[in-house]
């Protein structure tokens, strides 16, 4: 199967600081990025303008989730010097917040929506995930097992499973439903910034400072590959939908496409500031990356050249 083309589209200008997350849409048709500048930018992807901006007055904002019609978002903020991180439940059209998510002692950091079971997950640096039913805010379990900071927070697709990962260089995965550990994948030397689970829900991407990608089936918690290429901590990992290619994005200021069947790398995008985080329309046909030089980068992702 041949590759597909990445082609990148002009920068989306406007926030002041790092970009620390962005979403898609299904559709990719809009983005939500958050920043240390404390707000969400809200942007048409075609037009390439920003729509919305809002704010979080309190704190950075250090991750964002968006529900696949665009209409309900979730933000993680905090700063190491404040007490406590909070998850925020946005209503985009409204462009206002729904409610905070309360209980992290320090800041969020990671942030997943459930939207068939109507809950949010939250990872923060307290080394704790959180569980909140999203529609009423109320607090329905804290997963313990981390020994430090967690970075990194996705449900599987039909949300029976929640998996974490942190600076202690392990990924979790828990029972969504139980609320109980499953496996724990510990072949990482290094602490991991970041997770994506295939649309099937049977494979797990993790990027890590040691600048590897692991690929992992997620029932039996075996490592099915090792991805190298990357000169930096990789911040952001995605599948494609089909499942045969992954993209990733490094503090090496490269975004890299990989092919899963063979473990190599078929094409490297040039990155102006390091990579901070990394997000892939579900549709498949676009690509969107958070610098650390204050831009958010859109690619299409297109046929075979």
């Amino acid at each position: 199967m041949a590759a597909p083309r990445l082609r990148g589209r002009p920068p989306l200008l406007g926030h002041t600081r790092r970009v620390s997350s962005v979403a898609l849409t299904a559709d990719g048709a809009r983005l939500l990025s958050g920043s240390l500048d404390r707000t969400l930018r809200l942007w048409d992807v075609a037009g390439g303008a920003c729509e919305a901006v809002l704010a979080d007055e309190r704190a950075d904002v250090n991750a964002v989730a968006l529900s696949p019609d665009g209409r309900v978002a979730v933000s993680g903020s905090g700063e190491m010097s404040l007490a406590e991180g909070i998850a925020r439940v946005w209503d985009v059209p409204a462009r206002k917040a729904l409610r905070e998510l309360t209980g992290h002692k320090a800041e969020v950091s990671a942030v997943a929506l459930d939207l068939r079971g109507g809950r949010v997950a939250s990872g923060g640096a307290d080394d704790v995930v959180r569980l909140f039913d999203l529609h009423s805010g109320r607090p329905l379990a804290v997963l313990q097992g981390h020994q430090a900071w967690v970075r990194a927070v996705a449900f599987t697709p039909n949300g029976d499973r929640v998996v974490s990962a942190g600076m202690d260089g392990s990924v979790r995965v828990w029972d969504a439903d139980a609320y109980r550990p499953l496996l724990e994948l510990s072949a990482h030397a290094d602490k991991v910034y970041a997770l994506a689970v295939s649309r099937d829900g049977r494979r797990l991407l993790s990027g890590a400072k040691n600048h590897e990608l692991r690929l992992w089936d997620l029932d039996s918690g075996s490592c099915l590959q090792v991805l190298k290429g990357h000169e930096g901590a990789v911040r952001g990992v995605a599948f494609l939908p089909d499942g045969r290619f992954a993209l990733s994005g490094s503090e090496d200021k490269t975004l890299r496409l990989w092919d899963l069947a063979t473990g190599g790398c078929e094409a490297v995008e040039a990155v102006s500031g390091g990579v901070q985080c990394l997000a892939a329309s579900a549709d498949g046909r676009h690509a969107a990356a958070g610098t650390y030089d204050r831009k958010v980068l859109v690619w299409d992702v297109g046929g075979p050249a």
